[in-house]
């Protein structure tokens, strides 16, 4: 409060005071206290220009414990997905906002935190995220922050994605007042600017992906943006993240949409998925896709939780038909309802038509009057060796061969032979075709 001095008016200016001064401490007691402001207290990037299934990022400063560790997963498919998020200190991090992706430019990010986090010394702490495959230009951005709510941080979410000379989110009303607004984008060109009231925090080298907060000090609608240096695709996600001591979110009870347009493509062993994104008024953090065999079957179970649009179901029976539908979740587990089915029938294999290798170092050693015993060295084949034919023919330079017997192993031992009689053979592979 200002207070403002005016010369001989002591009386009115006392009676102002005395009445502030009543309004404070009169009724029941003092105010609440304000909500901390957060501040920012490092940051830190990876961005290897390589396809990488596992990324490692280090704080490079001392961390506080209490404080907010923030990680933004950029990376330029559409195709991989984040399989986990973790630090060496143990610290559970959660998605802030979902996948959002950008299906024309191949771009997708994910923003993750970590409440009240565990103290760390300088360099004691590396984030590290794995993927599900190698990800293209994986753009890692990691950020600590003091002074956020260490119970229920995260207030509210924006995302947005287009293809343009700026990125920016859609507009989304805060439910508190002290809110640190932080953005992120993954870009396809060069990021050259934070948006607005917005302090860039870093610009990747050389990805051009910018991580930005903003400081607001009452609700209202608010969005991030940034400026690029070219038109190209872009998403850009925002979090506005509580103050220690502010309004606690009111809970979240509203299940995103249902995902869209599910199709599946058959393989000989393999059927791939893909569908629309859904929408959820936080953000979505993941899809469990269900599978029953056959294509009128209604005996759904989960087989997967991808947080893509996209899943390959591996391993199946040749010549089958499999029936999948697809629901989303957010953070709050609140699930969708299902998207279509969609049914497809893996092809049947190619036929075998490539014979075995033939067998070698074929011995032949008598072992009593009547019986001798035949070894050689394995074939090889393209599907597998299912059995041996054993031919035999009587002298040393007979060419009559019949068969005679039909071993699974290397080995077989020809009995109740005539004493004293010469005897010759050959083997040959067989496999299932």
């Amino acid at each position: 409060m200002t207070r403002r001095f005016v010369p001989k008016r002591t009386g009115i200016l006392w009676f102002v005071l005395i009445g502030v001064c009543v309004s404070v401490v009169g009724g029941l007691g003092l105010p609440p206290a304000l909500a901390a402001t957060i501040s920012f207290v490092q940051v830190n990037a990876a961005t290897p220009q390589t396809p990488q299934t596992t990324v490692a990022v280090t704080y490079p400063a001392a961390q506080a414990a209490g404080d907010l560790n923030i990680v933004v997963v950029g990376w330029n498919d559409a195709t991989r997905s984040v399989s986990s998020v973790t630090d060496s200190k143990s610290n559970v991090y959660s998605p802030a906002v979902g996948l959002t992706v950008n299906s024309a430019g191949g771009l997708s990010q994910m923003i993750y935190y970590a409440k009240n986090i565990a103290a760390a010394p300088a360099g004691g702490n590396t984030v590290t995220v794995t993927f599900n495959g190698p990800a293209t230009f994986p753009d890692i951005r990691i950020l600590e922050y003091s002074g956020a709510d260490v119970t229920a941080p995260v207030d509210v979410t924006a995302t947005g994605t287009g293809n343009s000379a700026s990125s920016s989110t859609a507009a989304v009303t805060t439910t508190n007042a002290n809110d640190l607004l932080f953005a992120a984008n993954m870009v396809a060109t060069q990021t050259s600017a934070p948006g607005a009231g917005f302090t860039s925090r870093v610009i990747t080298n050389p990805d051009g992906d910018i991580a930005e907060d903003r400081l607001v000090t009452a609700t209202g609608s608010y969005s991030a943006a940034a400026s690029l240096n070219a038109a190209g695709p872009w998403v850009m996600q925002m979090v506005a993240f509580r103050g220690a001591g502010g309004t606690p979110p009111p809970p979240d009870t509203t299940p995103p949409t249902a995902p869209s347009n599910l199709t599946a493509t058959p393989g000989s062993t393999q059927i791939n998925l893909a569908w629309t994104a859904s929408t959820d008024n936080v953000g979505v953090t993941g899809y469990r896709v269900e599978r029953c065999q056959g294509a009128g079957c209604s005996d759904f179970a989960q087989i997967a939780t991808p947080a893509a649009t996209t899943f390959n179901d591996t391993g199946l029976a040749a010549s089958t038909s499999y029936s999948y539908r697809v629901r989303a979740a957010d953070a709050a587990s609140n699930v969708s309802t299902y998207s279509n089915t969609a049914s497809a029938s893996t092809q049947a294999p190619p036929p075998d038509t490539t014979p075995p290798t033939a067998p070698s170092n074929l011995t032949a050693t008598p072992a009593s009057s009547t019986q001798i015993n035949l070894a050689w060295t394995a074939s090889t084949d393209n599907v597998g060796v299912t059995a041996y034919q054993v031919e035999r023919c009587q002298g040393a330079g007979c060419s009559s061969f019949a068969q005679i017997a039909t071993p699974a192993a290397t080995t077989f031992n020809d009995t109740g032979l005539a004493a004293s009689t010469s005897y010759s053979y050959r083997v040959r592979a067989a496999d299932a075709a």
